[in-house]
């Protein structure tokens, strides 16, 4: 008889204890497990990260932002035909949709290899010019994977749709597929807050994003740091003269990565309507570039197709 007490004891004592262990709910944001995979960075719930002391608190949005748009135009200096397809976006497409649309500039592959080694180093050039190598590791990988430079520049991928057989976009049809991604609704919210640190150098940065209905599959997200505006020589093919054109104006040039060159898993099973996900980064600015130009991206991909659900960007200095 006492043998039964004592197994009936253990036994209440044991649902007990799974009760009040399963009452005791963490705080409903992603990447709590993955919380100190990053330096500096604390994650007080999904609203607010402290990153090396200081805190960023994103107050409650439920409303339905447009769905946006990540062109990137894979380039080079030493690419003639370029300019004409960068201009194209920045000039004409861009205008038409504002902040809806961010650019990057990705310079990869031989054409962008600069002066003298440069496979398509032009024969005679000034003492000097084209010599300035635009390209990251970051943007080399990316390169690799899609493989824009091998089918011949200039083109580029519009939110990275229809990989892996059809991604690869020519100039001629951005302004369509702009506009038809565009048109979609959005999926996920992304905002994005930062300090920045003039005299260290030191970028703070967090990012949050919200699912906008239940959305299956698994998702990633990249931060990257791009900067606009660089004055600097290009080649340009006929009519343009003289060919190598020292103040070309070269637009959201990518810089670096923040997190790994493709990004971070923030959910491998999809997300119910609402669910959040705060991610918190450091980053250092290099002294060469010009703070004001310099831009924070960030954009959520599905980690199959990679095709690119919403992005964001802000710039560097308020």
């Amino acid at each position: 008889m006492l043998n039964r007490i004592n197994k009936f004891g253990t036994i209440i004592a044991f649902i007990l204890i799974s009760f009040y262990a399963c009452d005791e709910i963490d705080a409903p944001y992603r990447d709590k497990d993955n919380a100190a995979a990053v330096a500096g960075v604390n994650y007080i719930d999904e609203s607010n990260v402290s990153i090396d002391g200081d805190t960023f608190s994103f107050p409650i949005d439920n409303s339905i932002p447009p769905k946006k748009v990540l062109a990137e135009d894979y380039t080079g200096t030493l690419c003639g035909n370029c300019p004409y397809a960068g201009e194209k976006l920045n000039d004409t497409i861009k205008p038409g949709y504002g902040d809806r649309l961010v650019v990057i500039s990705v310079h990869s592959g031989f054409f962008a290899n600069p002066c003298p080694a440069g496979f398509a180093c032009p024969p005679s050039r000034p003492a000097g010019a084209l010599e300035t190598d635009f390209r990251t590791s970051i943007g080399n990988d990316w390169d690799v994977l899609f493989g824009n430079s091998n089918a011949g520049n200039p083109n580029g991928l519009i939110d990275r749709m229809d990989y892996p057989s059809s991604h690869i976009k020519a100039p001629a049809v951005w302004a369509a597929k702009v506009q038809e991604r565009s048109q979609l609704a959005a999926t996920f919210g992304l905002r994005i807050l930062r300090s920045y640190d003039a005299s260290s150098k030191k970028l703070k940065v967090a990012v949050q994003s919200r699912a906008i209905g239940n959305q299956t599959g698994s998702y990633k997200m990249q931060v990257v740091l791009t900067e606009d505006s660089i004055i600097d020589w290009q080649y340009w093919y006929p009519p343009v003269s003289p060919a190598a054109d020292p103040h070309f104006l070269h637009r959201s040039v990518l810089r670096s990565g923040v997190n790994s060159t493709f990004g971070e898993e923030i959910s491998a099973g999809g997300f119910s309507n609402g669910d959040l996900v705060l991610k918190g980064y450091n980053a250092t600015i290099d002294p060469s570039w010009k703070e004001k130009n310099v831009r924070v991206v960030a954009f959520i991909f599905n980690a199959i197709t990679y095709e690119v659900k919403q992005v964001e960007e802000i710039s560097l200095m308020p």
